[in-house]
């Protein structure tokens, strides 16, 4: 509800101050396992997902962030 589908974030998402996850600076800035601990814990106003979703979830979840950064062209 807050980012979005394409990850570049809601009206209430904006709202919050949410990252753009699809922002190449952003994704460059962010390691996996942040990602994942993320979503797992939360991070301020972001919800803990852990109590939520299965692990098997939150690492589908982590790939599918990574997927929203915008293709480099060749």
């Amino acid at each position: 509800t807050c980012h979005g589908e394409d990850g570049k974030g809601t009206k209430r998402g904006r709202e919050l101050k949410s990252p753009n996850l699809a922002d190449p600076e952003w994704q460059g800035k962010r390691k996996d396992e942040e990602i994942l601990s993320t979503i797992m814990n939360g991070k301020n106003k972001m919800p803990r997902w852990s109590d939520k979703l299965k692990p098997e979830e939150i690492q589908a979840l982590a790939r599918y962030v990574r997927k929203l950064a915008p293709k480099k062209r060749s």
